[in-house]
């Protein structure tokens, strides 16, 4: 009899732990029996059985294991393991103190409770399964307190208004046939190798000690849920893609913060983020897409590396947002704060809308093909270069650059990820050039302003550049030809290596330089005393050069700069050919007021 009592807690204990997802009822036991519509009984065997007043029946074995027969059919066991499965659907709230779970069948589980040292583990082969999270507070000391081995695809879905948590010891075991310690697998807190969906109104936050936060062996979806991730290594991971939809996501990870790392396929490998909030603190990349990172809408700050000041090894990659091939900006309102590149592509960056602040060790944006700007609004508040690539098109947006050597710089070859004053190993070649048709430039560069290994065209916009004070650099360098045929220019230097537009210009363009260094406002007035072009430097300079659609051949113009007045009139569209070095030309010095004069040139 004290056995048969033994059993009847066991089974109490066990059905406080069960209850039906979605149908509303929930066996009642308390005394062992409270709520039943029979006594219990037992079999000649040992079992207990138990008939509920909702129709359901609880057979307890005498090993310990526990079979809820519903009125529906559902069937739910559980063994001293925690082993749970059923047909046609399962749902479980809660699970032992101690012990694996381990999910077979296809269905809905939904777990709740504090958990000191197991695991679920999900070995369903080929099925769907659904694991709801509704205050669940799980610790495993010895493995991946979630553990998707085989599945057709399994989602996660977090309760709403419901904080759930997920905690790994330091050391994995691999101690069970589902775990390899050669492969590594399980290497995360919470671990996939099927396609995985995390959703709800809920939060969730990851504690992973030993190594990764999330892996995703195959896809990662994250949507609409609050994920708080702090990994000893990589945060979260999507192996074929990660893709994140209005999600909030905030990682502490001693590795890359977000990552997609599938090199074998290249239609997987990718990142899209539309409309998350993103707080990315990232030992090395903050976001790193094998192939495709995409970003529309949202907000976000990112730190990698250290920040601008950190110092990491130069083998390690430490950049804000980086991709393999595209890399698409479309929206948003983001702050990047990193040691390496702010924005890196191996290929193409385009930026089409959002605002983008960042301060950065290297580039503000870097594309080792073409890095594109027709939209949005970038900052780049400290930086060694601004905005990089073989090929550089800006056709819009708002861009403020400050670097510590090239503004903007048209060059080829791969960035070496140049840390401190590093720079990149760039080769002149006409396949270089920079572009600009429209949008409002502002450039603030202690090395060259705009720098093309290649021909410097511009055909729109507003251009404000503030260049060198040394004369080893110039406010524009370019190899090979430069013509300006539309937009506003006013770029201030050094004059060492000046460099004005040449003969394919359509519209005038002055260069004059001056005998001492000034930071007097620059102003070009027409015959009339009508101001064209207004811009003060933001510092010293001896060399300017002006242009824009008014200035005419023929016409005569009066430019205030270092606080003087020059009276030019243009005999031809250029005026004043510089000596810059940087197109091999050696062209005679421009107008200097205060005792040289003028020196046409071109055509």
């Amino acid at each position: 009899m004290k056995s048969m009592q033994m059993r009847l807690l066991a089974a109490a204990a066990s059905l406080l732990l069960l209850t039906s997802c979605g149908r509303g009822t929930e066996p009642a036991v308390s005394d062992g029996g409270a709520g039943n519509s029979a006594a219990p009984t037992e079999t000649a065997d040992g079992a207990v059985i138990i008939e509920n007043a909702d129709g359901s029946v609880t057979t307890t074995y005498a090993d310990g294991t526990i079979v809820v027969k519903r009125a529906d059919g559902t069937v739910v066991t559980t063994t001293p393991e925690g082993t749970v499965s059923g047909e046609p659907a399962v749902s479980v709230t809660g699970v032992a103190a101690a012990g694996v779970t381990t999910v077979t069948k296809g269905g809905t589980y939904t777990f709740q409770g504090q958990v000191k040292d197991g695991r679920i583990l999900v070995n369903a082969p080929g099925q769907k399964v659904t694991l709801v999270f509704s205050g669940l507070d799980m610790t495993c000391s010895y493995g991946s307190p979630v553990y998707i081995y085989k599945a057709s695809s399994v989602e996660i879905v977090l309760t709403e208004g419901t904080a759930n948590r997920l905690c790994d010891g330091s050391q994995y075991t691999f101690a069970d046939e589902f775990s390899s310690e050669t492969e590594e697998e399980p290497n995360a807190c919470l671990y996939s190798k099927a396609d995985l969906t995390i959703s709800g109104g809920g939060s969730l936050t990851v504690q992973a000690n030993y190594n990764n936060g999330i892996t995703g062996k195959d896809t990662l979806t994250v949507t609409g849920a609050a994920l708080t991730v702090r990994a000893k290594n990589h945060g979260i991971n999507g192996k074929d893609s990660l893709v994140a939809k209005s999600a909030a996501l905030t990682v502490t990870a001693g590795g890359d913060a977000l990552r997609s790392t599938n090199d074998t396929d290249t239609s997987l490998g990718y990142i899209s983020l539309t409309d998350c909030r993103l707080a990315l603190t990232a030992g090395e990349d903050g976001i790193q897409a094998e192939t495709a990172l995409t970003v529309s809408g949202g907000t976000g700050a990112i730190t990698s590396g250290g920040g601008v000041n950190g110092n990491t090894n130069t083998d390690t990659s430490a950049k804000g947002m980086k991709a393999g091939t595209e890399l698409k900006l479309t929206g948003g309102t983001y702050s990047l704060n990193c040691c390496d590149d702010a924005i890196h592509s191996n290929k193409n960056v385009l930026l089409a809308g959002g605002a983008y602040t960042v301060r950065t060790g290297d580039d503000g944006i870097h594309a080792d093909e073409t890095a594109r700007v027709t939209g949005g609004t970038l900052k780049v508040l400290q930086s060694y270069e601004g905005l990089e690539g073989a090929t550089v098109d800006v056709s819009g947006g708002t861009i403020h650059i400050v670097s510590s050597d090239d503004g903007i710089n048209a060059a080829g070859g791969n960035d070496s990820s140049g840390f401190g004053g590093r720079k990149d190993t760039f080769g002149g070649n006409s396949a270089y050039a920079i572009t600009i048709s429209g949008g409002t430039l502002y450039v603030n560069a202690s090395g060259d302003g705009l720098d093309s290994n290649g021909p410097l065209t511009v055909s729109g916009g507003e251009i404000y550049v503030s260049g060198p004070t040394n004369s080893g650099n110039g406010a524009l360098d370019y190899d090979g030809s430069a013509a300006i045929t539309g937009g506003t220019l006013v770029a201030t230097g050094a004059s060492g290596m000046a460099q004005n537009f040449g003969s394919e210009s359509t519209q005038g363009s002055i260069l004059l330089t001056y005998s001492t260094l000034s930071s007097a406002a620059v102003t070009v007035k027409d015959s009339a005393g009508k101001t064209l072009i207004s811009y003060t430097p933001e510092k010293q300079y001896s060399c300017v050069v002006v242009s824009a659609p008014t200035l005419q051949k023929g016409g005569t113009y009066t430019v205030e700069a270092a606080g003087q007045s020059t009276s030019v009139t243009l005999s031809s569209l250029i005026y004043g050919s510089g000596s810059g070095m940087g197109g091999g030309r050696p062209g005679g010095m421009g107008g200097r007021p205060g005792g040289m004069s003028g020196y046409p040139g071109g055509a």
